[in-house]
Protein backbone atom coordinates (compact mmCIF):
# COMPACT_ATOMS: atom_id res chain seq x y z
CA UNK A 1 0.00 0.00 0.00
CA UNK A 2 2.85 2.42 0.82
CA UNK A 3 4.51 1.76 -2.52
CA UNK A 4 1.22 2.42 -4.28
CA UNK A 5 0.70 5.75 -2.49
CA UNK A 6 4.26 6.77 -3.30
CA UNK A 7 3.55 6.09 -6.96
CA UNK A 8 0.51 8.35 -6.79
CA UNK A 9 2.52 11.19 -5.24
CA UNK A 10 5.31 11.04 -7.82
CA UNK A 11 2.98 11.02 -10.82
CA UNK A 12 4.11 13.89 -13.04
CA UNK A 13 1.33 14.12 -15.61
CA UNK A 14 -2.22 15.48 -15.43
CA UNK A 15 -3.36 12.94 -18.01
CA UNK A 16 -5.89 10.53 -16.53
CA UNK A 17 -3.96 7.33 -15.84
CA UNK A 18 -5.59 3.99 -15.05
CA UNK A 19 -4.91 2.83 -11.50
CA UNK A 20 -3.74 -0.79 -10.99
CA UNK A 21 -6.76 -3.05 -10.59
CA UNK A 22 -5.51 -4.38 -7.25
CA UNK A 23 -5.74 -1.03 -5.47
CA UNK A 24 -9.19 0.63 -5.97
CA UNK A 25 -11.24 -1.73 -3.80
CA UNK A 26 -8.77 -1.36 -0.94
CA UNK A 27 -8.78 2.44 -1.31
CA UNK A 28 -12.58 2.46 -1.26
CA UNK A 29 -12.66 0.38 1.93
CA UNK A 30 -10.13 2.63 3.65
CA UNK A 31 -11.86 5.86 2.60
CA UNK A 32 -15.50 4.76 2.91
CA UNK A 33 -17.20 7.67 4.67
CA UNK A 34 -20.06 5.51 5.90
CA UNK A 35 -17.72 3.02 7.55
CA UNK A 36 -15.11 5.37 9.05
CA UNK A 37 -17.31 6.40 11.98
CA UNK A 38 -18.50 4.15 14.82
CA UNK A 39 -20.92 1.36 14.04
CA UNK A 40 -23.30 2.34 16.83
CA UNK A 41 -23.65 5.96 17.94
CA UNK A 42 -25.69 9.00 18.89
CA UNK A 43 -25.01 12.34 17.21
CA UNK A 44 -26.47 15.84 17.17
CA UNK A 45 -26.35 17.78 13.92
CA UNK A 46 -27.16 21.25 12.66
CA UNK A 47 -28.55 21.56 9.12
CA UNK A 48 -28.55 24.98 7.48
CA UNK A 49 -30.25 25.72 4.18
CA UNK A 50 -32.20 28.38 2.29
CA UNK A 51 -31.72 32.10 1.83
CA UNK A 52 -31.69 33.56 4.39
CA UNK A 53 -30.27 30.42 5.95
CA UNK A 54 -32.56 28.56 8.34
CA UNK A 55 -30.95 26.28 10.92
CA UNK A 56 -32.47 23.03 12.17
CA UNK A 57 -31.09 20.55 14.68
CA UNK A 58 -31.64 16.80 14.63
CA UNK A 59 -30.45 13.89 16.71
CA UNK A 60 -29.28 10.71 15.01
CA UNK A 61 -29.28 7.25 16.57
CA UNK A 62 -27.73 4.53 14.43
CA UNK A 63 -27.15 0.83 15.02
CA UNK A 64 -25.16 -0.84 12.27
CA UNK A 65 -25.98 -0.15 8.65
CA UNK A 66 -29.63 -1.19 8.78
CA UNK A 67 -31.19 0.94 11.53
CA UNK A 68 -31.22 4.73 11.76
CA UNK A 69 -33.48 7.02 13.77
CA UNK A 70 -33.70 10.77 13.12
CA UNK A 71 -35.24 12.78 15.96
CA UNK A 72 -36.32 16.35 15.16
CA UNK A 73 -35.32 18.68 18.02
CA UNK A 74 -37.30 21.86 17.30
CA UNK A 75 -40.06 22.34 19.96
CA UNK A 76 -42.78 22.47 17.30
CA UNK A 77 -41.54 19.13 15.90
CA UNK A 78 -41.35 17.30 19.21
CA UNK A 79 -42.31 13.65 18.87
CA UNK A 80 -41.56 13.56 15.12
CA UNK A 81 -39.11 10.93 13.86
CA UNK A 82 -37.80 9.37 10.68
CA UNK A 83 -36.99 5.67 11.01
CA UNK A 84 -34.98 3.71 8.46
CA UNK A 85 -35.10 -0.07 8.69
CA UNK A 86 -33.01 -1.71 5.96
CA UNK A 87 -34.21 0.01 2.76
CA UNK A 88 -37.57 1.16 4.15
CA UNK A 89 -38.15 4.70 5.46
CA UNK A 90 -40.97 5.61 7.85
CA UNK A 91 -42.36 8.84 9.28
CA UNK A 92 -43.53 8.67 12.89
CA UNK A 93 -45.61 11.54 14.31
CA UNK A 94 -47.55 11.97 17.59
CA UNK A 95 -50.90 12.44 15.87
CA UNK A 96 -50.69 9.51 13.45
CA UNK A 97 -52.18 6.16 14.42
CA UNK A 98 -49.79 4.26 12.17
CA UNK A 99 -46.31 4.93 10.73
CA UNK A 100 -46.32 6.48 7.26
CA UNK A 101 -44.13 4.82 4.68
CA UNK A 102 -42.00 7.27 2.70
CA UNK A 103 -40.00 7.10 -0.49
CA UNK A 104 -36.25 6.44 0.04
CA UNK A 105 -35.69 9.76 -1.77
CA UNK A 106 -37.54 11.71 0.96
CA UNK A 107 -35.68 14.86 2.05
CA UNK A 108 -35.06 15.71 5.70
CA UNK A 109 -34.39 19.43 5.25
CA UNK A 110 -33.53 21.22 2.02
CA UNK A 111 -31.98 18.73 -0.38
CA UNK A 112 -30.74 16.22 2.18
CA UNK A 113 -31.81 12.58 2.34
CA UNK A 114 -31.41 10.57 5.52
CA UNK A 115 -28.54 8.48 4.10
CA UNK A 116 -26.59 11.61 3.19
CA UNK A 117 -26.62 12.98 6.73
CA UNK A 118 -23.80 10.73 7.96
CA UNK A 119 -22.80 8.83 4.87
CA UNK A 120 -23.74 5.75 2.88
CA UNK A 121 -21.57 2.65 3.28
CA UNK A 122 -20.26 2.54 -0.23
CA UNK A 123 -17.86 -0.41 -0.02
CA UNK A 124 -20.68 -2.74 1.01
CA UNK A 125 -23.13 -1.54 -1.61
CA UNK A 126 -21.05 -0.60 -4.65
CA UNK A 127 -18.42 -2.11 -6.94
CA UNK A 128 -15.50 -0.15 -8.37
CA UNK A 129 -15.84 0.05 -12.15
CA UNK A 130 -12.82 2.26 -12.79
CA UNK A 131 -10.22 4.38 -11.02
CA UNK A 132 -8.26 7.26 -12.49
CA UNK A 133 -5.81 9.81 -11.17
CA UNK A 134 -6.25 13.56 -11.11
CA UNK A 135 -4.46 16.48 -9.49
CA UNK A 136 -5.62 19.64 -7.75
CA UNK A 137 -3.73 22.41 -5.94
CA UNK A 138 -3.27 20.22 -2.87
CA UNK A 139 -2.00 17.08 -4.55
CA UNK A 140 -3.04 13.74 -5.98
CA UNK A 141 -6.64 12.54 -6.15
CA UNK A 142 -8.14 9.21 -7.13
CA UNK A 143 -11.53 9.26 -8.87
CA UNK A 144 -13.49 6.05 -8.31
CA UNK A 145 -16.46 5.31 -10.53
CA UNK A 146 -18.82 3.04 -8.58
CA UNK A 147 -21.78 0.93 -9.63
CA UNK A 148 -24.47 -0.40 -7.28
CA UNK A 149 -24.39 -4.10 -6.47
CA UNK A 150 -28.21 -4.14 -6.26
CA UNK A 151 -30.92 -2.65 -8.44
CA UNK A 152 -32.77 -1.66 -5.26
CA UNK A 153 -30.45 1.26 -4.53
CA UNK A 154 -31.73 4.72 -5.39
CA UNK A 155 -28.50 5.76 -7.10
CA UNK A 156 -26.91 3.13 -9.35
CA UNK A 157 -23.74 5.17 -9.97
CA UNK A 158 -21.44 7.23 -7.74
CA UNK A 159 -18.38 9.31 -8.56
CA UNK A 160 -16.19 9.19 -5.44
CA UNK A 161 -13.11 11.40 -5.21
CA UNK A 162 -10.46 10.55 -2.61
CA UNK A 163 -7.36 12.54 -1.61
CA UNK A 164 -4.40 10.18 -1.71
CA UNK A 165 -2.35 11.81 1.05
CA UNK A 166 -5.08 11.46 3.69
CA UNK A 167 -7.25 8.68 2.23
CA UNK A 168 -10.27 10.87 2.97
CA UNK A 169 -13.01 11.55 0.40
CA UNK A 170 -13.40 15.13 -0.75
CA UNK A 171 -16.60 14.64 -2.76
CA UNK A 172 -19.25 12.15 -3.86
CA UNK A 173 -21.65 12.65 -6.77
CA UNK A 174 -24.71 10.40 -7.00
CA UNK A 175 -26.33 9.67 -10.39
CA UNK A 176 -29.78 8.44 -11.39
CA UNK A 177 -30.38 5.48 -13.70
CA UNK A 178 -30.52 7.92 -16.60
CA UNK A 179 -26.97 9.00 -15.80
CA UNK A 180 -28.13 12.43 -14.65
CA UNK A 181 -26.33 13.80 -11.60
CA UNK A 182 -28.77 14.12 -8.71
CA UNK A 183 -26.82 14.91 -5.53
CA UNK A 184 -23.33 16.20 -4.77
CA UNK A 185 -21.70 15.89 -1.35
CA UNK A 186 -18.56 17.88 -0.49
CA UNK A 187 -16.63 16.88 2.63
CA UNK A 188 -15.10 20.11 3.95
CA UNK A 189 -13.82 19.24 7.44
CA UNK A 190 -13.01 16.07 9.36
CA UNK A 191 -12.90 15.14 13.01
CA UNK A 192 -9.84 12.99 13.64
CA UNK A 193 -8.91 11.01 16.74
CA UNK A 194 -10.66 8.16 18.49
CA UNK A 195 -13.72 8.90 16.34
CA UNK A 196 -13.27 9.72 12.65
CA UNK A 197 -16.15 11.36 10.82
CA UNK A 198 -16.86 14.32 8.50
CA UNK A 199 -17.66 17.23 10.81
CA UNK A 200 -18.76 19.68 8.10
CA UNK A 201 -20.43 18.69 4.83
CA UNK A 202 -22.20 20.50 2.00
CA UNK A 203 -25.03 18.63 0.21
CA UNK A 204 -26.24 20.08 -3.12
CA UNK A 205 -29.45 18.92 -4.77
CA UNK A 206 -28.47 19.04 -8.43
CA UNK A 207 -32.03 18.39 -9.59
CA UNK A 208 -33.12 21.62 -7.92
CA UNK A 209 -30.49 24.18 -8.81
CA UNK A 210 -29.47 26.31 -5.87
CA UNK A 211 -30.71 23.88 -3.21
CA UNK A 212 -27.74 23.59 -0.87
CA UNK A 213 -27.56 22.37 2.74
CA UNK A 214 -24.66 22.60 5.16
CA UNK A 215 -24.41 19.86 7.77
CA UNK A 216 -22.32 20.36 10.91
CA UNK A 217 -21.82 17.59 13.46
CA UNK A 218 -22.16 19.24 16.88
CA UNK A 219 -21.81 16.09 19.00
CA UNK A 220 -20.86 12.48 18.34
CA UNK A 221 -20.61 9.66 20.86
CA UNK A 222 -19.98 6.00 20.28
CA UNK A 223 -22.44 4.02 22.38
CA UNK A 224 -24.78 1.04 22.28
CA UNK A 225 -28.21 1.97 20.95
CA UNK A 226 -31.25 0.26 22.49
CA UNK A 227 -33.13 -1.85 19.97
CA UNK A 228 -36.40 -0.50 21.42
CA UNK A 229 -35.78 2.82 19.65
CA UNK A 230 -36.33 1.10 16.32
CA UNK A 231 -39.62 -0.63 17.17
CA UNK A 232 -41.99 0.44 14.42
CA UNK A 233 -45.23 -0.08 16.37
CA UNK A 234 -44.11 0.68 19.93
CA UNK A 235 -43.25 4.37 20.55
CA UNK A 236 -42.49 4.09 24.28
CA UNK A 237 -38.68 4.14 23.94
CA UNK A 238 -38.81 7.13 21.60
CA UNK A 239 -41.07 8.96 24.04
CA UNK A 240 -38.40 8.44 26.71
CA UNK A 241 -36.05 10.62 24.66
CA UNK A 242 -38.28 13.62 25.39
CA UNK A 243 -38.49 13.08 29.13
CA UNK A 244 -36.68 15.97 30.85
CA UNK A 245 -34.91 14.22 33.74
CA UNK A 246 -32.67 11.23 34.27
CA UNK A 247 -30.24 9.48 31.96
CA UNK A 248 -31.66 7.89 28.84
CA UNK A 249 -31.26 4.32 30.17
CA UNK A 250 -33.19 5.37 33.30
CA UNK A 251 -35.91 7.04 31.24
CA UNK A 252 -36.12 4.01 28.98
CA UNK A 253 -36.48 1.68 31.96
CA UNK A 254 -39.32 3.82 33.33
CA UNK A 255 -41.33 3.28 30.14
CA UNK A 256 -41.29 -0.51 30.49
CA UNK A 257 -44.17 -2.35 32.05
CA UNK A 258 -43.08 -4.49 35.00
Amino acid sequence: MLLLLAAFHFASSLVLTPVPTSSPEELLRRSDVGALGPDSFRARLALRSGSPAASHEVEIWRSGDAKTLVRFLAPKERGRFLLRLENQLWLLTPGAKKPVRLSPSHRVYGGVRIDEVLGVRLAANYLVESATEEQDDEGALIVLELRARSEDLLFPEVRYVVRVATERPISATYRLRSGREATAVDFLQWHEGDLIYPSRVIVSDLLRKGSRTEIEVLEMEERPVPSELFELDDPSARRALDQPTGSFPERLESTKVH
